[in-house]
């Protein structure tokens, strides 16, 4: 069963092609609700530099991310018991966590999770940097990394096996835990840390 941490959108014909691919659980970045048939849907809320507020929100969520928009806010953050996982999205070096803070998110059991659309969309620069974090990250006993698709429409799903697989040959990495078990272990502890059982 894959999951998608990323998903921006509740459009029905998505949602389909996501269940048939292998999809099993999705948690949903923007507004919407859970009343579809297909399988569960859980709520993220995303923390950004521009949206810091809505952290006092964290008890609506099933999921709380936090996109970093410079090390010393990520130094705070890292350690903050609402934050769940620390979300990368696009290629700036300067944004990801440092070793040091890697192991603190290790040991405070948060993940790491790579949006790979909006990544990959600077070419060759973005596949290089996937590479990059995923064998440099790997590597922190006890992280978890999360891959996510970053879907929000029909033209934006690759298939997981596929994904898993560029993954594969790019890092010589078996990453296809980073598409299933981590971001399910991930939300499932997340819930439970706010009470709630699956």
């Amino acid at each position: 069963m894959f999951v998608e941490l990323h998903l921006g959108s509740m459009d029905k014909k998505l949602i389909k092609l996501l269940a048939k691919l292998g999809y099993g659980m999705a948690a949903i970045v923007t507004g919407g609700d859970n009343d579809i048939d297909e399988f569960p849907i859980f709520r993220k809320l995303i923390i950004t530099q521009g949206s810091a507020w809505k952290i006092k929100m964290y008890e609506s969520f099933d999921l709380v991310s936090v996109i970093p928009w410079s090390r010393f806010t990520l130094n705070k953050l890292i350690s903050d018991d609402r934050i769940d996982v620390v979300t990368i999205n696009t290629v700036n070096r300067r944004l990801l966590p440092s070793k040091a803070q890697a192991r603190v998110m290790a040991k405070e059991g948060k993940a790491l999770e790579i949006v790979i659309n909006p990544i990959v969309s600077y070419g060759v620069e973005g596949l290089a940097f996937l590479r990059d974090v995923i064998n440099n990250y790997s590597t922190i006993n006890g992280l978890r990394i999360v891959l996510s698709q970053g879907i929000s429409k029909v033209s934006s799903v690759r298939n997981p096996r596929d994904v898993a697989k560029l993954m594969e040959v790019l890092t010589g990495i078996d990453v296809s835990s980073m598409l299933s078990d981590e971001p399910y272990e991930l939300l499932v502890d997340a819930m439970y840390k706010r009470g709630v059982c699956i």
